[in-house]
């Protein structure tokens, strides 16, 4: 175990290797976390920028992002011997979550950049292959350490809700023009390789790009939404869940927001787990956010004693090689 640093020393390191958790998940890639350094410790905040609106109404998917930089960072921090504990702080009206100081050992995980830099999101086809009940029951056991609890449905028993929460989703105007406004379609957009979904990423062939381009431009979605343009979409984005396969949901308890924040970093221990054996995971975060779904969801869930779903992902093994796809890009830190 390596000895602990001056406070200067680890608060000046710790920005050094604070690239590597940029490539924490969060939603749409809009990666947006920022570090504000003072003399004794670094506050963790976001930039409103970069914040959802439509597509995050209450905010969560954010604060779970923040969660996920959050336990990313201390995992990069710790391979480096940098001795930091965060600190739980969240403000809305300065945009904080939370701070980090030095501390008298290194964050106490069992995981690497390397983990960080390799996950990866699946949202193509899957095979029949099923996951291994031992690698659920982990996760369970894990979530439970956390003060959470994972339950695990069918895939075949959360379609229709999917399909019912991407009807919402595609319905929603502000929702459409937010979803077009972080897609990068093309490596000709200025922001293909900073930020945002690539083409790439949505694993789409190039009529499937067109299409996305063209349908969700704003004279065609007007033009279409009325006469039922949502249902068309519907079916390309909710065969994630088609066929036998397993959904997780965490679920916490109380109405605290400040939980979904630990949440993001529960979600971090898990993927990283569940790739290193192969397993690959597509959150749809829009069926806790869709006010048509997320009630049904929490009964399906067996929710009770004040519980409620916090993170909706499925779980299996891709049909193609996932690593012929490019990892997401990040930002650089902008210089102090």
């Amino acid at each position: 175990m390596t000895s602990p640093e001056n406070t200067t020393t680890s608060l000046d390191r710790l920005r050094e290797v604070a690239v590597e958790a940029a490539r924490a998940a969060n939603a749409h890639n809009t990666q947006p976390w920022e570090l504000r350094p003072g003399t004794d410790r670094i506050e963790v905040g976001w930039r409103a920028e970069d914040a959802l609106g439509p597509s995050d109404p209450a905010h969560r998917d954010l604060r779970l992002s923040l969660g996920t930089y959050v336990e990313s960072l201390l995992i990069a921090a710790a391979e480096q011997g940098i001795a930091v504990d965060f600190e739980l702080d969240l403000d809305t009206e300065t945009r904080r979550v939370g701070r980090l100081r030095p501390a008298v050992w290194p964050y106490d995980t069992g995981f690497r950049t390397s983990d960080i830099a390799g996950r990866r999101v699946w949202r193509g086809a899957w095979k029949p292959q099923q996951v291994d009940t031992k690698a659920i029951g982990a996760a369970q056991e894990t979530a439970r350490a956390a003060g959470f609890r994972v339950a695990a449905i069918s895939a075949v028993a959360a379609r229709p809700l999917l399909v019912r929460a991407y009807h919402w989703f595609f319905g929603d105007p502000g929702i459409a023009e937010e979803l077009m406004a972080w897609t990068r379609l093309s490596p000709r957009h200025p922001k293909y390789h900073s930020d945002g979904l690539n083409d790439v990423m949505l694993v789409l062939n190039r009529v499937e790009r067109f299409l996305m381009g063209l349908l969700f431009s704003p004279a065609v979605y007007r033009a279409l939404r009325p006469l039922g343009l949502p249902r068309l979409l519907t079916p390309l984005s909710s065969s994630a869940t088609a066929g036998d396969g397993v959904v997780l949901v965490i679920l916490g308890k109380g109405e605290d927001t400040a939980q979904e924040v630990a949440a993001g970093r529960l979600v971090t221990r898990l993927w990283l787990d569940l790739f290193r054996q192969g397993i690959y995971v597509h959150p749809q975060s829009h069926v806790i956010d869709c006010p048509r779904t997320v009630g049904d969801l929490a009964a399906l869930c067996g929710a009770e004693d004040s519980e409620r779903p916090l993170v909706f992902f499925r779980v299996g093994i891709p049909a193609v090689d996932p690593s012929l796809r490019p990892r997401h890009p990040r930002r650089d830190l902008p210089q102090q």
